[in-house]
């Protein structure tokens, strides 16, 4: 069964006990903990956690540069996508970035992740956005099957990334 609300925040879809919605600011302990899940799973680094606090709470103060999509399973946290956008010469607009999507291993193989794509792709559609792209390592072979059965297709591009000193 699909059910869904209008408000915002609260706008959620209902299919088999898997529940997804905006997350608001009470949520913000139980995204850590999914957060932190996350970044150990994929052997991240590891930020601290008043930092990564500081940055969701910069994120729910300043919802115009992205949202979290929590998933729930019989009111448990099972989930998080963080949407987030960035502008594109390229697409001569806002495009979303899919920047980290998480799924717990009890809740994985259940059509969850594709759900919360499509509710990601769904909300980007719904502001304008043309396009909604992503990350993954080269050596994360499942994650990439996965995205691509859900549409998503390898562009030829290297991302490189090169830490700034803060001190400077």
């Amino acid at each position: 069964m699909l059910a869904r609300r209008d408000e915002d925040a609260t706008c959620s879809f209902t299919m088999t006990n898997h529940s997804l919605r905006w997350a608001v600011s009470e949520d913000l302990e139980g995204i850590l903990v999914l957060l932190e899940a996350y970044h150990q799973q994929e052997n991240m680094k590891r930020h601290a956690r008043e930092t990564l606090r500081g940055v969701l709470e910069d994120l729910f103060e300043s919802p115009r540069r992205g949202k979290i999509l929590i998933a729930e399973s019989e009111g448990d946290m099972v989930g998080y996508a963080l949407l987030v956008r960035r502008y594109s010469f390229e697409w001569a607009s806002e495009v979303a970035v899919l920047d980290e999507i998480f799924v717990k291993g009890r809740a994985r193989e259940r059509g969850l992740g594709r759900r919360m794509i499509n509710f990601c792709e769904d909300y980007a559609a719904s502001e304008g956005m043309p396009a909604i792209s992503l990350e993954v390592s080269m050596t994360n072979v499942s994650a990439r099957e996965f995205y691509r059965s859900v549409g998503f297709s390898r562009i030829d591009r290297e991302i490189y990334a090169r830490p700034i000193d803060s001190a400077r």
